[in-house]
Order: C-alpha cells, then structure tokens, then sequence
C-alpha cells in the first residue's frame, strides 16, 4: 500500500524535523559525543560486530573517516525512521491515512530518538540498524511463494542488525508478536498451521540470534579481543532462571507502571497519562477482537489472548535482556503505540458507527501524545544548549586565568587535580529542566562540567589542549594540599615547573 507508506515516511521526516531540529542545525556536542567527534567508539568489543563492518565501508567509501555531523547524520536517522515506519504500516495494511502519518510522527518523536541525537557521531548507524531489523522481521514474517528465501534473507538482515545495535531485540520481536496477532484476528489457517508458523518463527528468531553470535565470536577471535562488561554485554545469556524470571517482573511492572523519573522513563508529566489511555484502549481492543475471534473459534481466540499477554514482555525485553537500563535502550516500547494502531484499524465493532469514532479518538489520542513528545524533546534540546553554552564559557574563564598566572610559559605542562569532583558555588543552575530524565539530560549543571569527557569538551569548544601531568603524580605534594580549591584565589600555581589547578 503505497499511499500508507508515504504518510508513515512523510510524517516521521517532517516531525521528526520539526521536533530534533535544534539538535539537527546547532552542533550539541558533550559526553560521548564530544570524546568521539571523528570516530564511532567501540564496537566488537561490545558485541557490535557489525558495526564494525559499517564504519571500515564508510572509511573506504568516503576516505576520510567519521564525522558527528548533525544535519547529515540526522537527516539520514529520520528517513531510516520514516521507512521503518512506512514499511510497517504498509505490511498490516492499515487503512487509516491519518494513523499511518501518526504512527511515524510518534516513532520519530519518541524520546529514546532524542537521547540518541545527543549520540551524533553514532546515531545513523543505530537508526540504520532499526530499519535493517523492521526489514529482516517482515521478510521473517513472509507467507506465499519463495517465503522461505525471504525468511532466510530476514534471518541474516535481523542477526546483522543486532551487529549493530543490541537494544533493538524487542523490535523484532514484537514485529514478530504483532504479525501472529494480526493472523489470529483475520487469518483464516487452521489451529494447526498457525501453530506451525509460530515454531518456524521462533526458528527464525533463534537463527537470528545465531547468526549475531557467530558473527561476535569470528570477529572477536580476528581482532583478538573480548567482550566488555558495559551494560552487561559480557554477562549476556549467563544469568540464572531466578534472575531471568524477576527481570519478566520488571518488564510487566515497567509497561503497566512506568517507573518516573528513571532514566527510562518515556512517559513524563500528562504523558503517563495519555499512554494509561492508549493501553485501556489496548486492553478494550484486545478483548474486543477475542470476543469476535471466540466466534470462529475459541481456541484462536484463546490463543489471541495468550499472544496479546506477552506484549508486555515483547516491548520490555531489554529488562530481560540486562539489568542496566537506560533511555537508549527502551524503543521497543513505541511498538505498544504500533499494536494500537493496527487493533484500531482490524477491530470490527457490533455498532458501525463506533468504528470511525475510535478511529477519530484514536489519532487525536496520539497527536496529543505527540504534541507532548515534541515539547519535551525541545526542552531537552533547550537544556543542553544553555548548558553547553554555560560550560564552554566557564571553561573559557579557567583557561584565561591559567594563562594570566604570573610566570606562564605555554611549554609548562598542566595538572588538573580532583577535576572530575568541580565545585563552583557561582556556577547558575537551570532548576526549571530538573524534571527532565532521560540519560545525557538528567544532569544538572555540576554533572555537565564533571563528565568524564571534559577534557575532550575543554580541548574542541575552548581550543586549550595543553600538555598534562597525571594528576595523581602532584596531588599529594604539600603545597597542593595546601592550595585552595578552584575558583579561589591560589587554586592555580605553577609548582615544580608544573602548572597545578586544584578542583
């Protein structure tokens, strides 16, 4: 259905512009995005193999390396968004034009875009990743002739993507989940087929899998390296039944009663109350379609039921996945708003008349929903441009009052004691943004300064990139015992042809 899928792209481009524009035409650049301005960080180490791959054909394709480049980087995520979008709308057949545009408007809005947009140097190639990983679980999902090249094919592009980026697990597999749900409300296949499809689907998940971890095996034994501990990427597969059944505790606990003000908090503010609406609406669909399943048979309708129960589990399982969560991690829950559209298109009332009205109250259900997204992904936007600004002229004073030192040479090397653990009662805190959540923006205006890449930040927004002295190797000297912390008076002193600044 083309039409569909250029108001699923349409609407996810546009909004998408509209709502990440401030990230996309201004350069906001700190924390892992200002140590990696011209690189793409880690990658087989963290299992992300290939994305690995990605960055060497990058390198050869343009020869000159990586570049966090904001309009480029983000244009190219908001068409990945914009297809995945299209591509969705357009496999279930959704009828609704205004409900295709809105299901791109709220995947582009949803707020884990807006903490990867804090991420630019890295950002294209997750969102390439989403749109490998909504292609490969289509392709798993296909029926007809020549199904089992495009399962195969889908095996591959979903085990490639994972390469890239592992938090879109949940995706594939509520893609999967919402593909059964669809059969069991329209499909016409015997108990017996659907349940031999559901075992060659979950075939296909496990090969996906596979093919991620034999391709994170072969490229760790060929660069000769071994898995990081971050967010329990070395501990992956390794927890106990115990652990794994608490953590499906979580994953349930999380979709019916968001924790607030978690760094994986997706509905804040009046959101949490419209998303309790549009899982009532869930929750009323669901059954609706049951009721009207039981009347053709009762085990689908039964089965329909069981499959409606693991949605919860579908869009959470990176809470099973790993017990360190944060706002990157969670896109699999915009795949609740996904099921509500498709049971808002499929669902037949007893009443004609109700159908276009739940259609209606449904779209203007999620526009408010965008509406909220895209004032907060701008408040987010608006904090880290003040306090970028605020830093970068902060930083711009410790380097003047450096040079100002009596004695300065530009050949004396630097030690900054204590640099991570700033104080600076002066310092102007914008409390207004203190609700703000998400990762990269939940700190206040201490934890911006004291992030662990305020070299780098110091370095490529103040141009000071002095020669340093480990800081450990002066600390315990007693005239730097002795010196007041920055930014009193004598907290910089040049000590044994060292330029100390004590924090």
């Amino acid at each position: 259905m083309p039409e569909v899928f250029g108001y699923a792209l349409a609407g996810a481009f546009c909004c998408g512009l509209l709502t990440h524009g401030m990230a996309l035409f201004n350069k906001l650049s700190w924390h892992d995005d200002i140590f990696s301005l011209f690189m793409t960080g880690t990658t087989v180490k963290l299992g992300r193999w290939m994305l690995h791959v990605i960055v060497e054909f990058e390198k050869w394709f343009y020869g000159n390396g990586q570049f966090s480049i904001p309009a480029v980087n983000g244009m190219y995520s908001l068409v990945c968004i914009g297809l995945s979008a299209g591509l969705l709308v357009s496999h279930w057949r959704i009828r609704s034009r205004s409900l295709s545009a809105l299901t791109g408007i709220m995947m582009a809005v949803f707020p884990v875009i807006t903490g990867l947009f804090s991420f630019m140097f890295t950002v294209h190639y997750y969102m390439l990743s989403l749109l490998m990983i909504v292609g490969g679980s289509l392709l798993i999902c296909a029926k007809g002739k020549a199904a089992w090249g495009k399962k195969l094919a889908g095996v591959l592009l979903c085990g490639c993507a994972v390469g890239i980026y592992q938090a879109f697990i949940p995706i594939m597999l509520m893609i999967i989940l919402i593909d059964v749900i669809m059969d069991l409300i329209q499909g016409e296949e015997k108990v017996s087929t659907l349940l031999g499809r559901v075992l060659i689907l979950a075939l296909c998940v496990a090969g996906a899998m596979g093919v991620y971890f034999a391709g994170s095996q072969y490229f760790l034994w060929k660069e000769n390296l071994q898995l990081d501990s971050y967010m329990g990427i070395s501990e992956m597969g390794t927890a106990t039944l115990g652990d794994y059944l608490n953590r499906v505790i979580v994953a349930y606990r999380e979709f019916f009663h968001p924790t607030h003000f978690s760094l994986w908090d997706m509905y804040p503010q009046a959101m949490f109350n419209v998303y309790r609406l549009m899982l009532c609406l869930d929750i009323l669909l669901g059954l609706l379609c049951a009721m009207q399943t039981w009347k053709k048979s009762p085990v689908k309708a039964l089965l329909l039921l069981a499959a409606l129960a693991l949605v919860p589990l579908g869009c959470n399982f990176i809470f099973v996945m790993s017990e360190e969560i944060h706002s990157l991690m969670v896109y699999g829950q915009v795949m609740q708003m996904v099921l509500l559209v498709c049971l808002v298109d499929k669902a037949e009332w007893p009443v004609a008349k109700v159908k276009p009205l739940l259609r209606r109250g449904t779209a203007l259900l999620m526009a408010l929903g965008g509406i909220m997204y895209f004032r907060y992904d701008n408040q987010c936007y608006l904090k880290a441009v003040f306090q970028q600004q605020e830093a970068i002229s902060w930083n711009t004073t410790l380097v003047t009052r450096i040079e100002s030192i009596e004695g300065f040479r530009d050949e004396l090397p630097v030690a900054f004691v204590n640099r991570e653990n700033m104080q600076d009662r002066n310092l102007y805190n914008l409390t207004e943004f203190d609700f703000l959540s998400i990762g990269t923006y939940d700190n206040n205006i201490q934890g911006f300064m004291n992030d662990w890449a305020w070299k780098s930040f110091m370095e490529r927004w103040c141009g000071f990139g002095p020669q340093m002295v480990d800081a450990q190797l002066v600390e315990n000297w007693p005239e730097v015992q002795a010196m007041p912390s920055y930014p009193d008076a004598g907290s910089i002193q040049i000590l044994q042809d060292v330029i100390v600044v004590k924090f």
